[in-house]
């Protein structure tokens, strides 16, 4: 199975998004900042990082943060 298909789709709300930055401490490698202080992140995030996709998700006061499955590719 390629990573591709095991890939998750992250996505912020920037109307929800308050900068709190809680997914950027749990999940640097997937979060950023940018300059309104607002969340963006990486679209697709690698099974290696799902776990602190996840955990960015759970922390998130304002509950911005979404994980949708990518689908996978036929065989």
């Amino acid at each position: 199975m390629s990573e591709e298909s095991r890939s998750v789709h992250v996505r912020v709300d920037p109307d929800l998004c308050e900068g709190h930055a809680l997914c950027i401490e749990l999940a640097a490698e997937v979060f950023d900042l940018g300059d309104d202080d607002v969340a963006t992140c990486a679209t697709t995030v690698p099974d290696t990082l799902q776990d602190k996709a996840k955990a960015a998700v759970d922390a998130c006061p304002r509950q911005a943060i979404s994980l949708e499955p990518r689908p996978t590719k036929g065989r």
